[in-house]
């Protein structure tokens, strides 16, 4: 993993625009100037003023440079803030996109077990997190950097005046910062726990509302709300021990900030009424001595903020850590694909802690129409899962014209592997672009085509705004067989030599099932295909069968040859119910 820790992962991004963060934290600089330079040029105008007291029409000539300086002086900050302002302007929304492409491309690339373990909501609460963090972070820093300058230049200025000052000062510095420290730990670590507890209540929410039809269909609203609330409660806890640590550090400061403009403004009356510092310095010290309760006060303030920024910035890159499972080696060569055979030799896969295959070898020839039957669990999604490599193997090798996919790009490998699977997902765009999805290149005409050849043409017209239509989250705007149908018309506009059909007509009435098997046979010619499903009449045209039982092919033949043979899939044709395959024996 590239990024060691947060730090890291942040100087990455700023080291894409280096002179825009250089010149931003170089101008800020500029509040130091702007806070002692500033009563140092107040105390030179207040003893001048004191000093022609007597004969005040000639203190101009001694005045104007003085006033001439200030006005150089607020121009100057001024260009400089809103210089600043404008990298500022520049330079952030840049990181943000930086950073939030450079998560979402490595999450995505995650295979679907990735996805299967880990709530979609949470997974993008925590790229929101990042990005909201980071600039909330970097911008504290803008408060940072001036505050230390500022202290050093501020115990300069009041060493000149009186050193006691400047010790006074000192200790009062020390005693903010070291508070500030002190709670840093305990900031951090309470910060981090609100962060994963409110990402997990996030993914919560989200998965709530993406099967809201099953929460109304059997109306949990209440059992929603109760589990939500139990998140949540854990959530509140979390985020008021870390406020509450906030405030305690910021008790601990406002004793230290009383005990400081206290003891420091005392000594400064003392001395005055013993004439050992003139009225100048007086209102040098009072107005510097404003400006520095303001910016520590400011930065203490701000502290907090950054820590739990830091907390949960820390917290959302634990996702930058989670290795991908499904990596292309480097310079992975790209499949080439001329007949579409292929071979299982010796795999041995498991999930968890269940045993599916061992020492599984199956070949299908190039341009093969193999058909898969079996009851749940026996295999077949995973035989088919494992050639899209959406999981690894631990031993053996699967070959697609010699070539073992483990050592190929992942990328050509999906581009000669069409999947239509049982229940597609749609994107919530219009109907065209989810076709189109299957070849983003193919023109209008191309889309309407392979609507047609997918019966979906009719109904799409029919749709409000054509094939501008929204299909909805999930495509839940759609009947499970417009679904399908917008599936297929996505596959036909692939140039995959190997297509898998995943009970893709399961969801179709027998009507609508006639006219796509008559489109499926037209997809199929000249492609290697495998095909599951349970309605084992629509596996009767198949080259061959392969019959699976726990992980094993128990029977493979043409379904004449089964038949005949009474065994396993004799009976299984035998238990069909309507049509179909029962999940388990009866």
């Amino acid at each position: 993993m590239p990024f060691k820790n947060l730090i890291s992962f942040i100087w990455k991004f700023v080291r894409m625009q280096p002179w825009n963060f250089f010149f931003i934290y170089f101008l800020s600089f500029t509040w130091s100037i702007d806070s002692t330079v500033w009563p140092y040029l107040l105390r030179l105008i207040i003893d001048t003023l004191t000093q022609y007291d007597m004969d005040r029409t000639a203190a101009w000539s001694a005045l104007k440079w003085l006033l001439i300086a200030g006005i150089c002086l607020w121009v100057f900050v001024e260009f400089c803030f809103r210089c600043r302002d404008f990298l500022r302007a520049k330079a952030f929304p840049k990181l943000e996109a930086d950073i939030r492409m450079a998560m979402f491309d490595h999450i995505q690339h995650h295979s679907p077990k990735y996805f299967n373990e880990h709530f979609a909501g949470s997974l993008s609460n925590k790229i929101s997190d990042m990005t909201t963090q980071v600039t909330l972070m970097l911008q504290n820093l803008m408060v940072f950097i001036p505050a230390v300058s500022s202290s050093i230049l501020i115990l300069f200025f009041f060493s000149q005046v009186n050193p006691l000052f400047a010790v006074i000062l000192a200790v009062w510095i020390v005693l903010h910062f070291g508070i500030c420290i002190f709670f840093t730990s305990k900031c951090v670590e309470y910060s981090n726990d609100h962060g994963e507890a409110r990402s997990i209540l996030a993914g919560k929410i989200v998965d709530s509302f993406t099967n809201n039809f099953a929460v109304n269909l059997f109306s949990r609203f209440q059992f929603e709300n109760l589990r939500i609330a139990a998140s949540q409660k854990v959530e509140q806890e979390k985020n008021y021990r870390a406020q509450y640590c906030v405030a305690l550090m910021l008790l601990s400061l406002s004793i230290v900030f009383l005990v400081g403009i206290i003891t420091l403004n005392g000594f400064l009356i003392l001395y005055w009424t013993q004439n050992k510092i003139s009225t100048g310095e007086v209102i040098q010290v009072f107005n510097t001595t404003f400006n520095v309760v303001m910016i520590l006060w400011i930065s203490g303030d701000l502290m907090p903020q950054f820590f739990k920024s830091f907390g949960i910035a820390s917290q959302a890159l634990s996702v930058m850590h989670d290795p991908q499972d499904v990596i292309d080696h480097p310079n992975s060569p790209s499949l080439i694909v001329k007949k579409g055979e292929i071979v299982f030799e010796n795999v041995f896969f498991q999930y968890r802690d269940k045993k599916l295959f061992e020492n599984k070898n199956v070949r299908i020839d190039g341009g093969e129409k193999v058909g898969l039957v079996g009851y749940s669990g026996a295999g077949k999604s995973t035989f088919v899962n494992l050639i899209l490599r959406f999981y690894p193997i631990e031993k053996g090798r699967i070959l697609i014209d010699g070539q073992d996919i483990a050592h190929i790009s992942l990328d050509s490998l999906h581009k000669q592997v069409a999947l239509i699977p049982q229940d597609p997902l749609l994107f919530h765009r219009t109907l065209e672009e989810n076709i189109q999805y299957g070849n983003i290149q193919a023109t209008k005409e191309e889309v309407i085509q392979a609507s047609k050849l997918a019966h979906c043409d009719d109904f799409i017209k029919k749709c409000p705004q054509g094939y501008a239509s929204l299909v909805g989250e999930r495509g839940t705007k759609l009947s499970g067989g417009e679904r399908q149908r917008i599936a297929i018309a996505r596959a036909m506009l692939t140039a995959s030599s190997i297509l898998i059909l995943d009970e893709a007509t399961s969801s179709l009435d027998s009507v609508t099932e006639k006219f796509i098997q008559d489109s499926l046979e037209c997809l199929m010619q000249n492609r290697t295909t495998i095909v599951i499903a349970h309605r084992l009449s629509t596996l009767a045209k198949m080259d061959r069968i392969l019959v699976f039982d726990q992980g094993k092919v128990v029977e493979e033949g043409t379904h004449g040859e089964l038949m005949g043979k009474r065994g396993h899939y004799a009976r299984m044709w035998e238990m069909q119910a309507g049509g179909f395959l029962p999940d388990h024996p009866i």
